[in-house]
């Protein structure tokens, strides 16, 4: 059986594919804490 560098590289892409979504999704969530965290820290100093 022969590896062919195509099949390294769609295998290596398979891999890496629900990674990068994993880790897209935990700094979308990572930027909307901040945000939220940001808005209520100003809204309370500017209420009082």
């Amino acid at each position: 059986m022969k590896i062919v560098p195509e099949q390294i590289i769609t295998s290596i892409q398979r891999q890496t594919q629900p990674n990068s979504k994993l880790d897209r999704g935990a700094v979308c969530f990572f930027l909307l804490g901040i945000f939220i965290i940001a808005f209520t820290l100003h809204m309370l100093t500017f209420v009082s």
